[in-house]
């Protein structure tokens, strides 16, 4: 049962609650402009509400020179919101970061990497906000400021982002204005990421811009993420590109059970040689043992690096009923050659773009070495699910995103 407004004052008596109404949601849902996929929209209503009831609360007493203002401005941070969580306000010279949740954990501060490690991104205080919509109110439940976040976060390098413990953070909000007031903290210092040319600027909108789901972020080096980020009419031209009419559409593996099957999808025969065939047929291991196919289609997929191209075949097979993993997804060479490039990587990723770990909570992505004639990924898919996967060589990045619907 959830508490009042009454009996959270006092469990947490030092903590700021601010309401808002089931009319504040809807004008919310009717501002909101169109996002590429359902997570994306989720984390820009999240958001957007946390920043109009946050303003709402900051305009009330404040003078005119004191008045708080969204930063950079409200179209920026709808841009952002495709890719990222997190907005700012800026009060006078202290920018303020203010980082949603609807995770009733509040045991650690997650803060997004971009907020902490951009130049022209990083805030004074950051903000921690518990959301509920459906109780209509959200818990500012701590903040810290930059020197402590980056002195004592913990980075997580697979996610890119901080985690700060709880024991480290300041409940009452009424010490960070008395504290910005009486003795200002210095401006944080943060390194400047580098440019990107015209070339690869383009290729980084383009390929990200077309990936699947909500982690686009987390698919690029850090460095050059970032510099898209920094460049507003990049970061504007990445948004316009996932909105785009002509993206991929997901192929769905449902329908070549009834022979039906998207452009691009080929025989398996018509797409590899006659000795990729013969392995692929007597291929045994200790892993991975022979399945009974009962469909399979192959299509080949360009990795477009600076200097080179190198072309690899994608073969995507549904196995019989009877087996545990029901789908298998190999990269074999192409171009006359016998082996994959050493580094290539195979990656499953789900619905929202996330990479599938396994058991042990590590990636389930295969790397191919010297001398692999293919690499591959066994995993099981049940009707209504959707997931994507990426063959990755160097900065050379092709997603493909799959269905398996009626």
């Amino acid at each position: 049962m959830s508490l009042t407004i009454d009996e959270l004052t006092i469990v947490f008596p030092d903590q700021l609650i601010l309401e808002f109404s089931p009319e504040e949601i809807e004008q919310v849902w009717q501002e909101l402009p169109n996002y590429s996929n359902d997570a994306a929209q989720s984390n820009a209503f999240l958001n957007r509400l946390c920043l109009n009831t946050m303003m709402k609360y900051l305009t009330e007493d404040e003078p005119p020179e004191n008045t708080p203002q969204i930063s950079p401005n409200l179209e920026t941070l709808n841009q952002i919101w495709e890719v990222v969580n997190g907005s700012a306000i800026s009060i006078g010279e202290t920018r303020i970061i203010l980082i949603p949740t609807e995770e009733i954990d509040t045991e650690t501060f997650a803060v997004p990497q971009e907020w902490v490690d951009l130049p022209s991104w990083v805030g004074d205080y950051y903000l921690a906000a518990l959301v509920e919509p459906e109780e209509y109110r959200i818990r500012i439940w701590g903040y810290t400021n930059y020197q402590n976040l980056k002195n004592e976060a913990n980075y997580d390098e697979f996610n890119r982002i901080y985690y700060l413990g709880q024991e480290f953070m300041t409940e009452d909000l009424n010490v960070m204005w008395v504290a910005r007031e009486v003795c200002p903290l210095p401006k944080p210092e943060v390194a400047a990421v580098g440019s990107l040319s015209g070339d690869e600027a383009t290729t980084l909108v383009r390929e990200l811009g077309r990936s699947p789901g909500y982690y686009a972020r987390l698919q690029v080096e850090f460095e050059k993420w970032g510099a898209l980020l920094e460049n507003q009419n990049l970061l504007r031209m990445l948004y316009e590109e996932r909105l785009r009419s002509d993206r991929p559409t997901s192929t769905n593996l449902l329908q070549w059970l009834d022979g039906i099957f998207e452009t691009g999808w080929q025989s398996v025969e018509s797409i590899l040689n006659s000795q990729q065939l013969e392995i692929s047929s007597s291929y045994r291991s200790e892993n991975f043992s022979s399945r009974s196919v009962r469909i399979s289609r192959g299509k080949k997929l360009d990795l477009v690096m600076r200097l080179v191209e190198e072309s690899v075949a994608l073969v995507v097979s549904w196995l019989a009923e009877t087996e545990e993993d029901n789908i298998r997804i190999r990269v074999y060479p192409m171009g006359g050659k016998s082996y994959l490039p050493p580094g290539l990587k195979l990656i499953l990723m789900d619905e929202n773009g996330e990479i599938v770990m396994d058991e042990n909570r590590e990636e389930f992505t295969p790397v191919a070495r010297d001398a692999d004639n293919f690499i591959q990924l066994l995993f099981s898919v049940e009707r209504g699910e959707k997931f994507s996967v990426a063959v990755e060589l160097g900065e050379a990045r092709v997603t493909e995103e799959f269905r398996v619907e009626n």
